[in-house]
């Protein structure tokens, strides 16, 4: 099977689904291969720290966008049983629809802004696939998108713009969840996570259901299941967002609300709903104590923090709103307090 990424804006949200999956193929079937394109100026990636057996990189760059044409067609001829080529491309060659026909199966990754979403529409407009094109048209992959109604949500931002730039998207079942730093950094060190490497598997399930969906829109949550060797009644999306997901996305949200622009009809289609509820509370961890060198408090005065997220329970403790140095703790405090 082979794949070809491309951006909506930019090369990263690409490149890193270009790494999530060759790193599945490799898990799933032992052996993968990428093929980055650059064009003049554009960074290669980096020597990985991690090399494992049954990976090729190979990374070329072109002088033009013409020329990716001949380096595409020559990585695949280089591998004519199909083996698991993936390619990560440069924006710009997604529009011609020349080389759109070289690739059996090419993805243009959404990030999740609206921008995101409004380029993707620009793109698909600009190469006329709201007229007959099914032979060429790209599926849609969302990207850096969480929680547990993430692909549906793509799905209906794919439809509105759809409608708007008048063109007729084939999205994806799956979604890339939004990665950390620490995450981001393990694919370029040619490392993996588990939560990536989930994605990857579920994103390669995804890619290889849609080899049979011909020119439809959408794979099938039977074709899905199957390729996931799962019940259809089991896939449900799981939330995978982790703490740090969490946060992010309630800061945007709080402002947003603070700015009266939410919730939306959008944002609460697709969202649980609670009956027979009541308002509580519950505790949570924090510390309390002596501080010095505060920004907003006297040293020596008494404090109780923030909510309390992590700590090596000895010289550190994370908060809701920043880091502290542990000193001496209070008779009776251990260590095993904190975890």
């Amino acid at each position: 099977m082979t794949v070809a990424f491309f951006g909506a804006t930019g090369r990263t949200d690409a490149t890193h689904a270009a790494l999530i999956l060759t790193d599945a193929q490799l898990v799933d079937v032992g052996s993968a291969r990428l093929v980055r394109v650059t064009l003049p100026g554009e960074a290669a990636l980096p020597t990985p720290e991690f090399k494992p057996d049954g990976l090729v990189v190979i990374q070329h760059e072109a002088t033009t966008v013409e020329a990716i044409e001949a380096i595409v067609s020559a990585e695949a001829a280089a591998c004519p049983h199909d083996d698991g080529t993936v390619f990560d491309l440069p924006g710009g060659s997604f529009l011609a629809p020349t080389l759109l026909g070289r690739i059996a199966t090419p993805v243009l990754v959404v990030g999740p802004a609206p921008f995101d979403e409004h380029a993707a529409g620009q793109a698909l407009r600009v190469l006329g696939h709201s007229g007959d094109h099914d032979e060429v048209r790209p599926w849609m992959l969302g990207s850096g998108r969480g929680g547990a109604s993430a692909a549906v949500a793509f799905e209906c931002a794919t439809a509105r713009f759809a409608k708007s730039h008048g063109v007729r998207p084939r999205t994806l079942p799956v979604v890339l969840p939004p990665l950390s730093r620490a995450e981001c950094a393990s694919l370029v060190a040619g490392d993996r996570t588990a939560r990536t490497l989930a994605a990857g598997l579920r994103l390669l399930a995804a890619l290889r259901a849609s080899r049979g969906s011909g020119a439809a829109s959408s794979v099938s949550a039977e074709a899905l299941a199957e390729a996931l060797g799962s019940d259809v009644g089991l896939l449900k999306e799981t939330d995978e967002r982790d703490v740090g997901d969490c946060l992010r996305e309630l800061a945007d949200e709080l402002r947003a609300i603070r700015d009266e622009k939410a919730p939306t009809n959008r944002d609460l289609a697709h969202v649980p709903r609670i009956e027979d509820w009541s308002a509580g509370t519950r505790e949570v961890r924090v510390l309390t104590g002596r501080v010095y060198g505060h920004p907003d408090v006297a040293d020596g005065h008494r404090i109780v923090t923030s909510d309390l997220y992590a700590s090596d329970g000895a010289t550190w403790a994370r908060t809701l709103s920043r880091y502290y140095r542990l000193g001496r703790p209070a008779p009776g405090q251990t260590r095993a307090d904190l975890h």
